[in-house]
């Protein structure tokens, strides 16, 4: 009995460590889903904003200057001629805290490799 009681409480917290990883491994997506940027930000193709992945590459890996940028202290790196559209998406991107915005940050910067 009591190893049965052992292995339930480990299996019991293997189920809460490995949550509490996928939760903070998706902070940046919900925070993408959140503000609701998968309107004009496709992880496949262009919208009325760039993909994901254009994103990305033109970031560079560079996730302090992106997070800059989504705080509105810096000009973007892309422009297609529709960066008004981006505006009022800024003043939210500028509201939440500069740990939401890194991660937010990281998580369109994961859109590299694809």
């Amino acid at each position: 009995m009591k190893s049965f009681v052992l292995m339930t409480l480990i299996a019991l917290g293997c189920l809460m460590v490995g949550t509490m990883l996928l939760a903070a491994d998706t902070g940046g997506e919900a925070t993408f889903q959140s503000l609701k940027c998968y309107i004009c930000h496709k992880p496949d193709r262009r919208s009325a904003g760039p993909s994901l992945p254009e994103i990305a590459k033109a970031y560079g890996g560079q996730q302090q200057q992106l997070a800059q940028y989504l705080k509105g202290e810096s000009e973007p790196l892309l422009d297609f001629g529709n960066q008004h559209l981006m505006q009022g998406k800024l003043e939210k991107t500028k509201e939440i805290s500069d740990g939401d915005r890194r991660d937010l940050a990281d998580y369109i910067l994961s859109f590299g490799g694809k």
